[in-house]
């Protein structure tokens, strides 16, 4: 085919892809507009053929990605250095509260396989919202960056202090002995974005279910790779993320 010709084609197939994820934003947008006029949960789902936004539809590949729910942890109150610490160990441990809605809505046998942290808040919550209809494939690609309680004099504080100081200071590039560093967090990040690449690849869907810090990077990364965020969660508990890619 002459140059001229497949430059036209390309250009023909991008101007269409294009007004079809704005046609999925669109969709996702006015959805989730009249559950909360309802005063209900949004509920995320795939793309389906049915909706008719994507034409073929086998040209589309899809990633869902979730944040876990609320951890089964007492977060309020006054923390010394000491009782922080042992927050974050235990935060790392404990399951979560019962689902207070399904954050993913999926068809019978729609997908076999959901990827999680190897975290305990990630697995249970996947379990949770999935129940024993799929199998789940753990990888520690995808648990959340690492973060340490930073040092300071043994004082009560608030424990909202302890937790974003020390993360904020971890993201300056120090607060980093012991665990990964950002720079290492990043690339970890990377990693797992392609493993769920893959997955979309073959598969045409994948889910993860994982945390708040690392699914913002795994977001950055697919986009950069030619994905497009259609749904975006926020950062709350079972935060949910629906991206897009659409291949010629």
């Amino acid at each position: 085919m002459p140059r001229f010709l497949v430059f036209i084609v390309g250009m023909f197939f991008i101007q269409v892809a294009t007004a079809q994820v704005k046609n999925i934003k669109t969709f996702y947008k006015l959805a989730e507009e009249e559950a909360e006029k309802a005063g209900q949960p949004f509920s995320v789902s795939f793309v389906q053929p049915g909706m008719d936004l994507v034409d073929p539809y086998d040209t589309l590949e899809q990633i869902i990605l979730i944040r876990h729910g609320e951890p089964a942890l007492n977060k309020r109150g006054w923390f010394t250095r000491k009782e922080a610490m042992q927050f974050i160990k235990d935060y790392d441990s404990v399951g979560v509260e019962p689902l207070p809605y399904q954050p993913v809505l999926l068809a019978p046998g729609e997908i076999d396989t959901v990827y999680t942290s190897t975290i305990n808040r990630a697995k249970y919550t996947g379990k949770l919202a999935f129940g024993a209809a799929v199998h789940y494939q753990e990888d520690p690609l995808f648990r959340e960056f690492e973060r340490k309680i930073f040092g300071f004099p043994n004082l009560k504080m608030p424990l909202k202090f302890w937790l974003v100081t020390s993360r904020v200071l971890w993201l300056m590039g120090t607060n980093k002995k012991d665990i990964e560093s950002k720079k290492e967090a990043n690339q970890r990040a990377q990693q797992a974005a392609q493993k769920l690449i893959d997955h979309a690849t073959k598969q045409k869907k994948a889910i993860l279910v994982a945390h708040g810090l690392l699914n913002r990077s795994l977001v950055k990364n697919l986009k950069n790779q030619g994905w497009t965020l259609v749904r975006k969660g926020g950062s709350k508990y079972l935060a949910t993320s629906l991206l897009v890619r659409i291949r010629p």
